[in-house]
């Protein structure tokens, strides 16, 4: 039976639906203003239309062989290149449990409270212990996934997809009652739109060059996934033809809703009426309860219920992805590399089809990074506010290190005439150099911008923090490949 073949309008649909994210939206604004238009233009233009290109080729070039973005590494560099880059990108998922099993109460406590009540102080003797609360439950939070996930029972994750879908809804919400906003102020952006506001950040935070510049990453890490969607280009009704302007079409589309994102925030928020506790995490519930109340005055139920609403649908889209990401990832990166890496008590399944062993283990990693950042908040307090910072932070440098790995294959995989090469979307040599450069340096840059920003006005802890993952990993990854060298098969 032949396959159903993608049309190139469902496929630019599909990588609007997987890329685009309100909740980027909602941090940028806050972060930057308007000045995180220019800056997701730069990271569409120059990363995400090139480097989902390069993914393109990489996964109808190796589309007979398993093993995803590990195989088109080590076909392309060596053995060792491509473990360290698959650990990585591993990392980078670890990173992400520990920043969302401390920060996904933020959106229960809107759900709740109508506020967020966890960045308030919890003051034993003079010290905000709230940090270190956040910690205890974000274990408990690690222990139950451990529970649901090896019990076979992360089917869960069918109920709260009902959260990926209020997520989605959130989208056409933001756009479409931003313009009702508009269309009620007499056409006017309640943030006003200059030359100066597309340069020049109204947060402290960003002020100074290298945190505007460090800002980059975030504008990465907003296209992020985009490798995800290359794999499905085999399945279009005419890949030779359509892919190329499937993926233009995406990338311009997505660009231009970032665009138009930011400006309908505008439209119903000045950027300086944020309540001075606001924070990343919680910006995007500001902003759509002040969208209900622009739209039908202020103290309005419907503030309360778009409130409420993205408050549960983003919790339940992360509870979801929690129980998702803690074993997927795993699973590849296991399942993915040469057995002889891992300890035999890996390979062991139980009677659910789940590495229980491995999945151990992994909580532990968790469990250990959440424990360590906590007991450290009682040594330097610094508050949930600036931790909630951190780990979006934290987050943006981890997920997008592990890019700067597969560009550099990508370059390798198009040197070498011996790889195969299904469909060729970027053809001149000065193109695949352009490329090479753009999103390398992009990447890169952004993140030596980011990770040295706090070191430079004295937040060691931050620094330190932002770059441990990856510091972590690397480390870790070059241990096991030189204890597993020697048992490789030649």
């Amino acid at each position: 039976m032949n396959k159903k073949k993608i049309t190139v309008g469902a496929f630019v649909l599909m990588i609007l639906t997987s890329v685009f994210g309100v909740t980027n939206i909602g941090i940028g604004f806050y972060r930057m203003g308007y000045a995180a238009i220019p800056m997701f233009v730069i990271g569409g233009l120059l990363f995400f239309v090139p480097f989902i290109m390069m993914a393109t080729e990489f996964a109808t070039g190796f589309n007979k062989k398993s093993g995803g973005i590990f195989t088109w590494m080590k076909e392309s560099v060596n053995l060792k290149y491509a473990f360290i880059g698959i650990m990585m990108w591993y990392s980078s998922y670890v990173i992400w449990m520990l920043s969302k099993s401390l920060s996904i109460w933020v959106p229960l406590s809107f759900a709740i409270f109508g506020e967020d009540v966890t960045i308030n102080p919890v003051m034993f003797g003079n010290v905000d212990i709230g940090p270190f609360i956040l910690g205890i439950v974000g274990i408990i939070l690690m222990l139950v996934i451990f529970k649901i996930v090896s019990s076979g029972a992360s089917k869960l994750t069918k109920v709260t997809a009902v959260g990926g879908l209020s997520v989605i809804a959130l989208n056409f919400i933001l756009i479409i009652g931003g313009l009702i906003a508009f269309v009620l102020n007499g056409f006017e952006l309640q943030t006003p739109l200059t030359a100066s506001s597309l340069v020049t950040s109204p947060n402290s935070d960003y002020q100074s060059i290298i945190p505007f510049l460090g800002f980059v990453v975030f504008a990465v890490f907003a296209y992020g996934g985009t490798e995800a969607m290359a794999g499905i280009a085999d399945d279009l009704e005419n890949p030779q033809k359509d892919v190329k302007k499937g993926l233009f079409l995406a990338g311009i589309f997505i660009i231009v809703c970032y665009i138009f994102g930011f400006l309908m925030v505008g439209a119903s928020l000045s950027w300086s009426d944020f309540p001075a506790e606001v924070t990343s995490m919680s910006a995007l519930f500001i902003i759509m309860q002040n969208l209900g109340d622009t739209i039908a005055g202020p103290g309005s139920m419907l503030g309360q219920f778009l409130m409420r609403f993205s408050a549960i649908g983003m919790f339940l889209s992360y509870l979801g992805a929690m129980i998702a990401l803690a074993y997927a990832p795993l699973k590849q990166l296991i399942e993915g590399t040469p057995k002889e890496f891992w300890p035999s008590s890996f390979e062991k399944v139980n009677k659910n089809g789940v590495r229980v062993n491995a999945l151990k283990v992994q909580t532990l990693i968790v469990i250990i990074f959440i424990a360590v950042k906590s007991i450290l908040s009682l040594i330097n307090p610094e508050g949930a506010a600036a931790l909630y910072e951190l780990l979006i932070t934290m987050t943006n440098v981890g997920m997008t290190i592990p890019y700067i790995f597969i560009i550099y294959a990508w370059y390798k995989f198009r040197e070498n005439d011996q790889l195969p090469k299904n469909i060729i979307l970027i053809k001149s040599q000065f193109m695949i150099k352009f490329c090479l450069i753009s999103t390398m340096s992009l990447v890169f840059f952004g993140n030596i911008f980011t990770i040295i920003s706090p070191f430079l006005v004295g937040d060691y802890s931050s620094g330190i923090w932002t770059i441990i993952g990856p510091v972590v990993f690397s480390i870790l990854a070059l241990l096991i490949y030189s204890n597993a060298k020697d048992k490789l098969p030649k």
